[in-house]
């Protein structure tokens, strides 16, 4: 083997070894943050039984959204409006909103206007506006 082909066989080692190298970095990051997320739901979770507790708001408002007691889909809008009513401040309102968005990975806001229509989605505002 010429010294030409040599280096070429290590330079192609070489990639090799780098591009395996960076996927295993990749899969371990993508692995850690999977069970990093996880773990953060899961602790969501275990909050959400404690009563006035955000992540028990959220998960009244996904089930809300699940679950329409009269037909079994679609949401249940007494439910929500039932869940803002109780939800004591504007800054409480922003930690369901955090907690949702750990227990479940979307947007509470978002998920708010997609299951609901404009006039019951500006009623929920205007309830969260007259709080303090």
């Amino acid at each position: 083997m010429t010294k030409q082909e040599q280096k070429l066989q290590n330079l192609k080692v070489i990639a090799i070894y780098s591009a395996l190298g960076i996927g295993s970095a990749t899969g371990l990051f993508l692995l850690a943050r999977h069970f990093i997320k996880k773990t953060v739901s899961n602790r969501s979770q275990s909050d959400s039984m404690d009563e006035g507790d955000p992540a028990t708001y959220a998960k009244q408002l996904k089930m809300a959204f699940d679950n329409d007691v009269a037909f079994g889909w679609g949401t249940n809008e007494e439910a929500v409006t039932r869940v803002f009513e109780e939800i004591p401040s504007k800054s409480m309102y922003s930690k369901v909103q955090k907690e949702y968005s750990n227990m479940y990975g979307r947007n509470l806001n978002a998920d708010l206007e997609d299951e609901l229509s404009s006039d019951e989605y500006n009623e929920l505002i205007r309830i969260l506006n007259a709080k303090k």
